[in-house]
């Protein structure tokens, strides 16, 4: 970044993202699998059934937390559908496979609010991407089990867009797909967009592929050599995230700081045109100042934002700054040479990997087992009583559609139509995607 540019964190990435518009994909190309990382009631499974189908392909859902595999396997048969491979991911789940050892190495030095939450998201996704490897899925469609509106002609045109690019994603533009942070940015008037997520996102898995590392902006991280060489791309096609309140629970702020900071000051170099090389101690020095003046801005904003969520996005924004301050350059620097680090080698390991002839020689090579199906529960009661898994990411959120009413440009009726799903979604029980956290988004969110 040269002397002239002030370094900050960006309101937008967009120009890192190309579009359809720039290529020619008249070819419809094939997709050999849809991959969910699924940790909601069964049912939250519909759009996923609904796009595999359409598609004809294989569905590999991945079961945890309220995901209940024999649950599954109603929605399925319910459904009619037949072509999906059902595996429910044992708790602690690990595999030498998925061993990314150099960033274990930094977990005692990371802040303490990193491990506020344990989530298993990123596992599960680096499970699709080698059982794709060992089954020569080539393209294949991650969607998180808290995305709708889901257009399939929108999918197949983003898949299409993997005769160029390496990844290619939708926009999860309502709800936002943002951290916690650029919520309480974008709600005190702050110009805010939002970028590609690991939540609804197309891979090219023959090609070389980076992987999810446990952290939040996992997302940002798997495409970040993509977006370094232009081999990201977007259709500019929205899906809808369920609605939930970014404040509920100040720790997640706090939670994502770190991972937040990483991305957005990583991705800010991109924008200038400069890559990892110029991620030195001396430039994160200065982001963190531009981190901590950012959130100061939003504390001085706060009196913009709604009364009735006011105290809470203070909260939240003190936890974030809180933590930021414990965050030292060196040790951004040293995340980014270990997660390089265990890129290298798990390069190495995805050229070992070897062909698989079924799935279920490729779960049996990974650990895992296909679910039978059988019922867990008590047959009477079709969807058990949420269980306390502490605090949701994504939860009922009834309160005004604060988004709509600050979107400049939107015709009244476009600006409504959100609010008036999100009343008629009202009474229905959207359980979180994880234990804890937020999206990343999957990243992903910004």
């Amino acid at each position: 970044m040269n002397a002239a540019e002030p370094i900050r964190q960006l309101p937008t990435h967009s120009g890192l993202v190309g579009g359809a518009e720039e290529r020619s994909f008249g070819v419809r190309l094939p997709l050999d699998a849809v991959i969910v990382p699924a940790s909601r009631l069964a049912w939250n499974l519909d759009q996923a059934i609904t796009l595999a189908r359409a598609s004809r392909c294989t569905l590999l859902i991945l079961c945890s937390h309220r995901t209940k595999p024999a649950q599954v396997h109603e929605q399925l048969a319910d459904r009619s559908f037949n072509d999906a491979i059902v595996v429910d991911l044992p708790a602690g789940y690990g595999h030498e496979m998925f061993d990314f050892q150099a960033l274990e190495s930094i977990k005692d030095d990371l802040p303490a609010a990193c491990f506020h939450y344990a989530s298993d998201l990123s596992m599960k996704r680096n499970i699709g991407l080698v059982v794709a490897r060992m089954l020569r899925w080539r393209r294949i469609f991650f969607l998180d089990d808290d995305i709708r509106d889901i257009n399939v002609p929108d999918v197949h045109e983003n898949v299409a867009m993997l005769g160029f690019y390496r990844t290619a994603g939708l926009r999860v533009t309502s709800f936002p797909d943002n951290s916690v942070a650029c919520h309480a940015h974008r709600m005190t008037r702050g110009r805010q967009d939002v970028f590609v997520t690991g939540a609804a996102l197309a891979v090219d898995c023959q090609q070389k592929v980076g992987f999810f590392p446990n952290i939040y902006n996992e997302d940002w991280l798997f495409f970040y050599d993509d977006a370094a060489h232009g081999r990201l791309g977007s259709s500019r096609h929205e899906v809808t995230q369920v609605r939930y309140d970014p404040f509920d629970d100040a720790r997640r702020a706090e939670w994502q700081e770190f991972g937040d900071i990483l991305a957005e000051g990583l991705y800010a170099l991109l924008d200038h045109g400069q890559g990892l090389k110029h991620a030195t101690r001396d430039y994160w020095n200065d982001f963190l100042r531009a981190r901590q003046t950012f959130i100061d801005r939003i504390i001085e904003r706060a009196e913009m934002a709604l009364p009735e969520i006011r105290e809470q996005l203070l909260r939240s924004v003190g936890l974030a700054q809180k933590c930021s301050i414990e965050i030292s350059p060196a040790v951004l620097e040293r995340y980014i040479r270990l997660w390089r680090h265990d890129l290298h080698d798990w390069d190495q390991r995805l050229a070992r990997v070897g062909r698989m002839q079924s799935p279920d020689e490729a779960l049996r090579a990974l650990g895992l087992a296909r679910s039978t199906g059988r019922r867990s529960v008590d047959p009477a009661c079709h969807y058990p009583a949420p269980q306390d898994h502490g605090p949701a990411s994504t939860v009922p959120f009834n309160a005004p559609d604060y988004y709509n009413l600050f979107r400049p440009g939107v015709p009244d009726s476009r600006r409504l139509a959100p609010a008036r799903r999100a009343r008629r979604n009202q009474d229905r029980a959207y359980a979180p995607a994880e234990p804890g956290p937020g999206r990343a988004a999957n990243g992903a969110g910004i």
